[in-house]
């Protein structure tokens, strides 16, 4: 899940974040809820801008000013994931699917989260709920990250059919095309690998790491030519790359 996006979108929603100074000079009669909507969105900018602590004491004002909004329950878990204290991130995960049972968006990166305490059924049960949750705008993007979840586990055949949902939703999902291409090609299946590559350079513009795999794919495919065509553009399109590094050291 990007932390950094999901935060933007939130900001976003509210109308723009506000400044310290705008803060400073709101009524100083508002009510407790017009309170905890300012130190919300100040909480939002501080935490943009990588200040964590202020971040905290915002966020926390603001739960304890109104604690019946799921997206500050949420921002601020959010907030403990990168201060590294998974358990109150997980209370404040479970604040704001308690008080929106039915935002996908909360539940995908709550499962995230799960998956990145080992707690795969659980994480699992929590994908597949935003997966199908029928007003959810990026189903793809949950069933994907699903299918990684369960790579960590390691359950190679769940994360290959969590990647074809994927795929189902969205033919040309480039994070679901790229991890199949790259479970077949670990699992020696390498036409398997090339057919998903084709599928992604179709739609989407080629990386040095969509590259690189290309030209291992073709290499142990015994194609010399189609090898040195994406060993050429990787090092043409990316010559600074980790990637044409990696090549130029024989992987």
């Amino acid at each position: 899940m990007k932390y950094s996006r999901t935060i933007v979108l939130l900001c976003a929603v509210l109308g723009g974040c506000v400044t310290e100074g705008d803060v400073s000079r709101r009524n100083v009669k508002e009510s407790p809820n017009d309170a905890a909507a300012y130190n919300y969105q100040l909480g939002v900018e501080y935490l943009r801008a990588g200040k964590l602590r202020p971040a905290r004491e915002r966020l926390e004002s603001s739960i304890r000013q109104n604690p019946s909004v799921a997206t500050t329950h949420f921002t601020l878990a959010i907030l403990y994931q990168r201060l590294d204290e998974p358990q109150l991130a997980d209370r404040s995960f479970r604040n704001a699917i308690k008080i929106a049972p039915d935002d996908a968006a909360v539940q995908n990166s709550y499962a995230v989260h799960l998956c990145g305490q080992k707690q795969f059924k659980k994480a699992e049960r929590y994908f597949v709920d935003a997966a199908t949750n029928p007003i959810y705008g990026t189903p793809a993007a949950a069933w994907t990250n699903a299918g990684v979840c369960m790579l960590d586990k390691p359950d190679d055949a769940s994360a290959e059919r969590y990647f074809r949902r994927a795929l189902e939703v969205d033919r040309q999902f480039a994070s679901a095309l790229l991890e199949l291409a790259v479970l077949k090609f670990d699992q020696n299946n390498a036409l398997s690998a090339r057919a998903f590559l084709q599928r992604f350079f179709a739609a989407h513009d080629a990386t040095a790491q969509t590259l690189l795999l290309a030209a291992r794919v073709e290499e142990r495919l015994a194609d010399d030519t189609a090898f040195a065509e994406f060993s050429q553009r990787l090092q043409d399109e990316f010559p600074d790359s980790a990637e044409a590094r990696q090549l130029r050291r024989g992987y």
